[in-house]
């Protein structure tokens, strides 16, 4: 009887150590902003590796939205709407910003603080995500880190 439930522990902590991170991530809000994991990744039309590709995503850390989900795939689009369906594994739940300001904007020490501007940052830039709070995310844009309004900036939502 020890014996048997031995097995079954340690077969149980085999699977939680080696089960897929995807399904972990089951029942997450969509749709929810992630990054693209690998420096290509391949979009395709359907939910399976034997649709055809109609996109691919060459920039490692790009945000994108998921808009559906089937099994292990999910449905993307980026900041142009350009995207299709990935695999689980090529996506991140890292989080990654772009700049989408009609002007160069500053990023900021400390949020609403105009006196204090640690950068100026180009639209179109991409940026990590930090943190948000209210109106304001943190973001770190190569090594330097600041505050920007959150409406300036595709890859969050206003409520988050």
């Amino acid at each position: 009887m020890l014996v048997a439930i031995i097995r079954i522990g340690l077969f149980l902590s085999l699977f939680l150590l080696f089960m897929p991170t995807t399904f972990a991530a089951k029942n997450l809000p969509v749709p929810r902003f992630v990054t693209i994991k690998f420096d290509e990744v391949n979009a395709r039309t359907g939910p399976a590796i034997d649709c055809p590709i109609e996109w691919v995503f060459i920039v490692k850390g790009e945000p994108v939205e998921i808009i559906a989900e089937y099994d292990e795939w999910r449905k993307i689009k980026d900041i142009e709407g350009e995207g299709g369906w990935v695999h689980s594994s090529a996506i991140s739940g890292n989080r990654s910003v772009v700049i989408i300001s009609k002007n160069i904007m500053p990023l900021l020490a400390t949020p609403a603080n105009y006196d204090a501007i640690v950068i100026k940052v180009s639209p179109g830039l991409r940026c990590s995500l930090l943190k948000c709070k209210e109106e304001w995310c943190q973001i770190k844009c190569s090594s330097r880190k600041g505050w920007i309004a959150k409406k300036f900036l595709w890859g969050v939502y206003p409520d988050e």
